[in-house]
């Protein structure tokens, strides 16, 4: 019997990986069924954030790679279980945080399914280095009012030769209508 897997609500950025003891054609048929994949994980999930896939597509990269390059998980979480990654086999099922969709899960996962390792992806700290303590930082700094600006020259100028122009021709109008 496999160990229950505890997923907490609104996890992110963990990446868990599996191997699957199964023939080439269940693998495939897991890949592409999401009923068959909620089954073997025993809990329901997106399907669209689980990869199932044979380590052999990963030619070149190998799933030590795809997790480090391709995944942003760091090398150091990696080291642990590296030795087990390069030498795994055949196929693995991968799933992602966002396949619970912030929802707290228990996975009970089928005897098919062997937990290789969880890895977090590389996060960036939005925390401020220093504390900001400029007055302009402070809630509500700005100046209350805004200040209404005078109209420069060229714009007054612009308005009085419009309504010289208005003029003229209400004045021009004016003349062939009483000419007329």
């Amino acid at each position: 019997m496999t160990a229950l897997i505890d997923i907490p609500t609104n996890e992110r950025g963990v990446i868990r990986v599996f191997a699957l003891s199964m023939t080439d054609k269940e693998a495939q048929a897991l890949k592409d069924d999401p009923a068959a994949i909620n089954m073997a994980l025993g809990a329901d999930v997106n399907a669209d954030q689980v990869e199932v896939f044979p380590v052999a597509d990963l030619e070149g990269v190998g799933l030590v790679g795809y997790l480090t390059e391709g995944n942003a998980v760091p090398m150091d979480q990696i080291t642990p279980d590296r030795a087990k990654l390069e030498k795994l086999g055949g196929w693995v099922l991968i799933i992602f945080s966002l396949a619970f969709e912030d929802r707290a899960a228990t996975l009970d996962p089928a005897s098919s399914l062997t937990l290789i390792g969880t890895y977090g992806e590389l996060r960036t700290d939005w925390g401020a280095a220093e504390k900001v303590e400029a007055d302009s930082a402070k809630p509500y700094s700005a100046p209350s009012e805004t200040v209404k600006k005078k109209p420069s020259d060229a714009a007054m100028s612009g308005r009085i030769a419009m309504i010289a122009l208005i003029v003229l021709g209400i004045l021009t109008y004016l003349m062939i209508w009483i000419g007329g």
